[in-house]
């Protein structure tokens, strides 16, 4: 029998059994399914984070990888829980944007079937009660028709595209990595013929590498996920110099 892919993301961490208890239902549904570890360092209740890691990621799994997305603060109240197809994977994520930056969605559910939940439902852990059983009843053939209603997500944000300014660019930081480096939405083709970046009051000059600054001097650098980051030399740059979220990057 072939194993389904199961990726699981949350902002559960490691310090609980919160992704312990999620990977036992599933697999008690589905004892032959795959269960892989995406993330689970999200910074808590950070669904754009979220969002972000699920756009860097999904391109690189398994067609037919089913994504169990956890980070919600909505948990217990009336949000809605949803399943969606896209191009060649799906999803189950709260409908609070999480699903924003995956791509085009074909099929869109609310999972409201109520059968396939572990009860009694808890109002603070419905990774446990909600999410894991339905992963493993999809993973284990069941069709998402039942899950529920066709639907749109209530809730979807455009990917934040830099703007022109004069000659140049503006950008945002849109993620700050466990290295400290800042993501920009910047791409390649905003930094042609342009030979630096400026945050913080800094410059950052592109580089190739990270290797090819000195210690502690700023770099730009075009990271995996095909956009701009902002980087120190072997150092934190959020750590140093504080460059956060949402912060301004000029391209010049």
């Amino acid at each position: 029998m072939k194993a389904p892919f199961v990726a699981l993301l949350t902002d559960f961490g490691h310090a609980d059994p919160f992704v312990g208890v999620m990977k036992g239902v599933i697999l008690s549904r589905c004892p032959w399914a795959r269960v892989i570890d995406l993330c689970h360092g999200v910074a808590p209740q950070d669904v754009r984070a979220a969002a972000f890691q699920l756009r860097c990621s999904v391109p690189y799994f398994h067609d037919g990888t089913l994504f169990v997305c956890v980070v919600d603060p909505g948990v217990g109240s009336k949000r809605p829980i949803l399943w969606a197809r896209g191009e060649r994977h799906s999803f189950l994520a709260p409908d609070n944007g999480l699903l924003s930056w995956v791509g085009p969605l074909r099929e869109v559910r609310r999972v409201e079937d109520s059968a396939l939940f572990l009860k009694p439902v808890s109002r603070t852990f419905h990774g446990r009660d909600v999410f894991a059983p339905v992963a493993g009843a999809l993973a284990a053939g069941a069709d998402p028709a039942r899950l529920g209603p066709r639907a749109k997500p209530e809730v979807r944000w455009s990917w934040p595209e830099p703007k022109r300014a004069g000659k140049g660019w503006r950008g945002k930081v849109v993620a700050v990595d466990g290295f400290g480096n800042a993501v920009t939405n910047l791409r390649p083709e905003h930094l042609k013929g342009r030979l630096s970046a400026w945050a913080a009051g800094r410059r950052f000059p592109l580089r190739s590498c990270y290797a090819d600054a000195p210690d502690g001097a700023p770099l730009a650098v075009l990271g995996s996920a095909g956009l701009i980051e902002l980087s120190l030399g072997k150092g934190n740059l959020f750590g140093s110099l504080r460059v956060l979220v949402g912060d301004t990057i000029h391209v010049r």
